[in-house]
């Protein structure tokens, strides 16, 4: 009798998850019409923002789903959309990021001074190119391919370049955005984008003026200084190996003059570190 039930039960199970996995999902007009009324979306292009400069991954459905009152279930079974149903929306969505805009009271989102009119255009001009990235790599990743995810990072590093979007000379943002481990996550794990973002990187940073990667105050550990080796030519690598020892010898001194097993050992790992860093590939 026992085995029957369960028989049953798993014939009943079996046919629900087939009838689930052929379902194929149209977008209800009445979502499709809260994108096409959308116009205040600054908690949108923010919450984008924070995706595109985090560590996992583009995926923005949560977002959507609250944003326009979506179902999960709807939102979770992406994949099972009917294609024109699919296009409409991420039409619409292209259509409503266009529309943005971000209102005097919002700013603060945004920035962390008080931009002028010119620096608030840019900056809005900034965060819809990485929102229309973000979008084509969520809905068509392959259609999107590196060129989607270059846009992304290249519109994050030309906002956060603006005077007002992070504190002035600190550069961490720049920090976070540009390590290795985070272009990797970014990248949803993919080698082949992941090296098209570091190449990015680098170009942009051997062709600006800044010189921060160079300096040992810079990072806020040693240990994470092999997260952006990459960026480096063997000439700038010097540099700072020579910074890291001049630090590291000014603690030695300390250290003699009051010596600590734990500090000197810990010194001795450093300098062991800082010895063995290379750029990779060889680059000069």
């Amino acid at each position: 009798m026992q085995h029957t039930l369960l028989s049953e039960l798993e014939q009943l199970v079996s046919h629900l998850k087939q009838k689930e996995a052929e379902t194929v999902y149209t977008i209800p007009s009445d979502v499709m019409g809260a994108v096409k009324k959308a116009k205040h979306l600054e908690k949108f292009l923010h919450e984008i923002l924070q995706v595109a400069n985090g560590s996992g991954g583009i995926n923005i459905s949560s977002m959507i789903r609250r944003e326009f009152g979506m179902r999960s279930e709807l939102i979770n079974h992406m994949h099972q959309w009917a294609p024109y149903s699919k296009d409409q929306f991420e039409d619409e969505l292209h259509d409503a990021i266009d529309r943005a805009e971000i209102r005097a009271g919002k700013y603060e989102l945004f920035f962390e001074g008080t931009p002028d009119k010119k620096e608030a255009a840019e900056a809005l001009r900034l965060l819809k190119g990485i929102a229309h990235a973000v979008v084509r790599c969520q809905f068509n990743p392959k259609r999107a391919g590196t060129d989607g995810y270059i846009d992304i990072l290249d519109h994050l590093i030309r906002f956060y370049g603006l005077p007002n979007t992070h504190s002035a000379g600190n550069m961490i943002n720049y920090r976070n955005l540009i390590s290795s481990d985070r272009l990797y996550a970014m990248s949803g794990n993919d080698d082949t984008i992941t090296a098209a973002l570091k190449a990015h990187v680098k170009e942009w940073y051997q062709r600006s003026s800044y010189a921060f990667l160079e300096s040992w105050d810079w990072y806020y550990s040693y240990e994470s200084v092999r997260d952006y080796t990459y960026i480096l030519t063997g000439e700038q690598l010097e540099r700072l190996r020579g910074d890291f020892i001049r630090h590291i010898r000014e603690e030695f001194t300390m250290v003699k003059a009051k010596p600590e097993l734990y500090r000197a050992e810990q010194l001795k790992t450093m300098l062991e570190t800082v010895l063995s860093w290379d750029v990779p590939g060889g680059a000069v």
